[in-house]
């Protein structure tokens, strides 16, 4: 009889998970994604826009290795929201996928110029989809303190923002003149207005932190100075492979970015275009990214290591999002005048 029970039991199981899992991870074999696929071939290729080289360049192989037969040309570019909608505008349509910051992504859509994408077929949780079906959700950039781990001991690290008003850390500090106000923008939504702008002003005023459009990783290398603030984890990690002495740690509250893939509504390769849009919100694709590029996604759901750790710590997480978006960008532009010495 227990017996009986033990393999009923095992067919149960059975029956509950293996739809699961083919749900998961059998997306690429649907009908659906077949389709496209076959339609993408005809195509030839794709375009991606991103931010910088490495948000982009590691896409070709990955996606390739997947889905083999599609030329994918990528262009890595910090001014590419202004670059889109200048084509735009001049009814050109050279890209067709476009992967960066929501926040770099509202514009677009404010200017009507993106497709709504069927994420579903790729196995995209609703949790992970924004702007009305517009954008995949893709990856988070976390907010971190960089610093030189030859120079440093770890009962040196700050374990909130906060501490780096500590008089230790004076001299010491290097920040970039365009990341640093935005994450006083992200404090701001956890903190409020007043609590984040004065943190501005206590570290442009009495840490004799240099703010810099210079690469930070040479003054770390150097020895000039030791930490670099509001750098991003995942900066950390692609530094320390290339063999500089960093390593990095997250302040709490933890703030971090959102990055989404978007299709051009008038993309001259569309098919293509939500072919690989939609491969870039799948495991796999996260997978990949996190190894080549050591970006990870840490939204509730995520199976990533850094998601799983931050989540159990129970730490207070602030994640870029549409509605938060007005708000920090209305701290940002008085951060960055604080920073700048233009504004008290």
């Amino acid at each position: 009889m227990i017996g009986t029970w033990v393999r009923l039991a095992a067919m149960v199981l059975c029956i509950l998970f293996v739809p699961h899992a083919s749900a998961q991870s059998g997306w690429k074999d649907s009908p659906a994604v077949r389709t496209l696929y076959a339609k993408a071939k005809q195509e030839g290729k794709v375009v991606i826009w991103g931010p910088q080289q490495r948000e982009v360049d590691w896409i070709p192989e990955a996606f390739g290795s997947m889905f083999p037969g599609i030329e994918v040309q990528w262009l890595g570019d910090n001014n590419l929201i202004t670059k889109v909608i200048a084509e735009a505008r001049a009814e050109r349509h050279e890209v067709d996928v476009v992967h960066t910051s929501l926040g770099g992504i509202i514009p677009l859509d404010q200017r009507d110029l993106l497709a709504v994408v069927d994420w579903s077929m790729f196995g995209t949780s609703a949790g992970n989809i924004d702007l009305g079906g517009k954008a995949g959700l893709t990856n988070n950039l976390v907010y971190a303190v960089v610093y030189n781990n030859q120079k440093v001991k770890e009962s040196e690290l700050p374990r909130n923002w906060t501490d780096l008003l500590d008089p230790r850390y004076k001299g010491k500090m290097v920040g970039s003149v365009f990341l640093l106000p935005r994450l006083v923008g992200f404090l701001g939504v956890e903190w409020g207005e007043d609590k984040a702008l004065q943190f501005a002003r206590d570290l442009a005023d009495k840490t004799d932190i240099l703010l810099t459009r210079a690469p930070r990783e040479a003054f770390l290398q150097s020895g000039e100075r030791l930490y670099a603030v509001g750098e991003f984890e995942a900066a950390s990690a692609y530094w320390a492979a290339q063999g500089l002495p960093v390593s990095y740690v997250i302040p709490q509250p933890v703030v971090a970015t959102q990055f989404a893939s978007v299709v051009l509504a008038k993309a001259a390769h569309p098919n293509a275009a939500r072919l690989l849009a939609g491969w870039m919100t799948t495991p796999e694709a996260k997978r990949m990214r996190e190894k080549m590029r050591f970006e990870s996604d840490i939204r509730p759901g995520s199976d990533g290591e850094m998601a799983k750790k931050l989540h159990a710590s129970a730490v207070k997480i602030v994640i870029e999002t549409e509605q938060n978006m007005a708000l920090r960008e209305q701290i940002y532009d008085k951060a960055s005048a604080i920073l700048s010495g233009q504004k008290r």
